[in-house]
């Protein structure tokens, strides 16, 4: 056996220990690559199979709304061009908070997609900042679908023929005008908002769970008019059972043609709900890219159109980039009007 003195031993050890280093970096490098290659093989093996089996729909409203009709009927064309079973999964709550962050913590494999509905689930994560389970930051928008402009509405026997008459009403007497709407920060509520923001005035607010509950408070004489929106409203209008005062859009709506915009009379006032569609943050590009194929391809069908039009909900599609912007620009917005003057109960 030779024998090392002591500088011998030093260097040696030394010579060892980079050695086994030199090893355990290559490993580590090899390993790493093999890691991103196997990643990459595994998303495109993931994005060519998809889907393979049922997706889940989430709709965070309760079935036989509004929101719930349109899903279901999405659901049906997209099924044929997908070649699975979309499976509609109502988590009604919270005004809509509790399906919004099941969609958010679902896994991004694209077999759940999820109903949002604007301006509700931007609103949240800032009125709600202390208890609201999901961000924005954790869904991914993919498509717009309909966008269903505010009404202002009273029972057809109203003495209010123009919103200046209503506005007459609440500045002679406040508390004689009640409207309705259905949650706060919602749609409904913010067009009030604008509207009494606009004309000078405060109103006076009762929240219902949907637009049944409003109609049947009007009808009843519990209050003096309620903000919907125009697929809630329409049947009843053209039935005679209540009066538009107005319609929160640019012009005139089919098939409420009748009603004057709010901007007509002198109160420029814009207000809709949005619904569409959204993923999880983190869905593979391929798996994304598919469902917003899927999206254009029901839109575009004639027959989902025709469908629509039935339940007067109107068309306005906004796909991909452009509809993370509108829900972001939208954000931005509202969070800039509630830190000037936060809506609160009334």
């Amino acid at each position: 056996m030779a024998h090392l003195n002591g500088s011998e031993s030093i260097t040696v050890t030394r010579s060892k220990a980079m050695k086994v280093q030199s090893n355990l970096m290559r490993t580590m490098v090899l390993g790493a690559v093999g890691t991103v290659l196997a990643g990459g093989l595994s998303t495109s093996a993931v994005a060519a199979d998809y889907p393979s089996k049922p997706i889940e729909m989430i709709v965070a409203f309760g079935a036989g709304g509004s929101t719930d009709t349109m899903a279901r009927i999405f659901a049906k064309y997209a099924e044929e061009e997908l070649g699975e079973r979309i499976v509609v999964v109502n988590r009604p709550g919270a005004g809509g908070e509790i399906g919004w962050v099941h969609l958010a913590n679902a896994e991004p494999d694209g077999y759940t997609l999820g109903l949002i509905n604007s301006p509700v689930v931007e609103v949240y994560p800032f009125t709600r900042e202390e208890t609201v389970g999901y961000s924005l930051d954790e869904i991914r928008p993919l498509a717009n679908v309909i966008t269903d402009p505010g009404v202002l509405a009273v029972s057809a026997d109203s003495p209010y023929q123009t919103l200046d008459d209503l506005v007459a009403a609440v500045k002679d007497d406040p508390e004689s005008v009640v409207i309705s709407h259905e949650g706060l920060g919602g749609d409904d509520h913010l067009a009030a908002l604008n509207f009494a923001e606009e004309a000078g005035i405060d109103l006076s607010f009762v929240a219902y769970n949907g637009n049944a509950e409003a109609t049947a408070a009007l009808l009843g004489g519990h209050i003096t008019a309620f903000e919907g929106n125009m697929s809630e409203a329409a049947a009843q209008i053209q039935e005679g059972k209540v009066r538009g005062l107005a319609v929160w859009a640019d012009e005139r709506v089919e098939p409420i043609a009748d009603v004057p915009t709010g901007k007509e009379q002198g109160y420029d006032v814009q207000a809709a709900a949005s619904r569409g569609f959204a993923v999880p943050a983190g869905v593979p590009q391929e798996v994304y890219d598919t469902l917003l194929d899927v999206t254009r391809e029901v839109v575009e069908n004639p027959e989902f159109r025709a469908e629509m039009d039935q339940l007067n909900m109107p068309i306005n599609a906004i796909y991909g980039q452009d509809y993370v912007d509108f829900i972001n620009d939208s954000h931005d917005r509202l969070k800039s009007l509630w830190e000037k003057d936060p809506w609160i109960e009334q």
